[in-house]
């Protein structure tokens, strides 16, 4: 009996043993299914990461291209875009049911404000993750039993930096011209922490919910409007408090005179 056991326990060990193993050799196919996959559902948008490099030994590596796309009623091809992301996972606690990532650290993202005649597409990604989390009982901070059944393994991260982002206003009637605005340094620390993991659909909800509320505040600050009608109505005000009469009568006019016009006044307002 004692070598029946015996032989049961050392077969449990070895099975978990490649489980694990599997899991090591196979993380960066685990953390891009599990960035696409729930970064899509939270978002109602195409998420995309299309290479994990990551070094096993000491867990450093990086994340490259990244990206969030945009609703359906919006050109552009992103909202949000990383170049690179380093990161940096704790190994040694890492398991098939944990991740453990000591840091995440994005420079120089790119996020897109794109103004079309109704919303603008960083007012409806917000909606999309607000509709998930109310979805998941998770607007209060509270977490269902859906939830913690969720298949995959959960995630723990200490800290995130989100450095030098840059906002970029899209819309048809500033033409060619470009209105931008830096995006304030972001740190969030000890996501599910303590919970004891966070699901990979809550910490993309997390996530962008931060970029997307830093963002607006940006467009806020930059007076620009939330759909063509009111971007069009401070594109005139703008123009009055720049001194170009004639410009504002274009805006009234139609946007094709307000193109010239506005986009002038609102770079010589940022002081471009």
């Amino acid at each position: 009996m004692g070598k029946i056991i015996g032989g049961i326990v050392v077969g449990l060990i070895v099975i978990i043993g490649i489980a694990v193993g599997v899991l090591y050799f196979n993380l960066d196919k685990v953390i891009i299914t599990a960035v696409e996959q729930y970064g899509s559902e939270v978002t109602k948008t195409d998420v995309v990461l299309k290479e994990v490099d990551l070094d096993l030994t000491s867990g450093k590596g990086a994340l490259k291209g990244f990206s969030v796309g945009n609703p359906e009623g919006f050109d552009e091809d992103h909202s949000i875009r990383f170049d690179s992301v380093a990161v940096e996972v704790n190994i040694a606690e890492t398991t098939d049911k944990l991740i453990h990532i000591r840091e995440i650290r994005v420079d120089n993202p790119s996020i897109v404000y794109e103004v079309n005649q109704t919303t603008n597409n960083l007012d409806t990604i917000r909606n999309n993750v607000d509709a998930f989390l109310k979805e998941k009982g998770l607007s209060g901070g509270e977490t269902t039993e859906t939830d913690s059944t969720e298949e995959g393994p959960k995630v723990i991260i200490d800290n995130i930096f989100i450095d030098g982002g840059l906002v970029t206003v899209k819309a048809a009637m500033l033409g060619n011209q470009k209105v931008e605005g830096r995006l304030p340094n972001i740190q969030l620390s000890n996501i599910g922490k303590d919970e004891g993991g966070a699901t990979p659909g809550e910490v993309a909800a997390k996530i962008i919910d931060e970029i997307m509320g830093k963002a607006m505040n940006v467009i806020t600050d930059l007076g620009i409007g939330k759909n063509i009608g009111t971007l069009l109505t401070n594109a005139g005000d703008l123009v009055n408090k720049t001194g170009v009469g004639e410009a504002t009568k274009g805006v009234t006019q139609g946007a094709t005179d307000a193109v010239d016009g506005a986009s002038k006044s609102i770079k010589k307002l940022l002081g471009d």
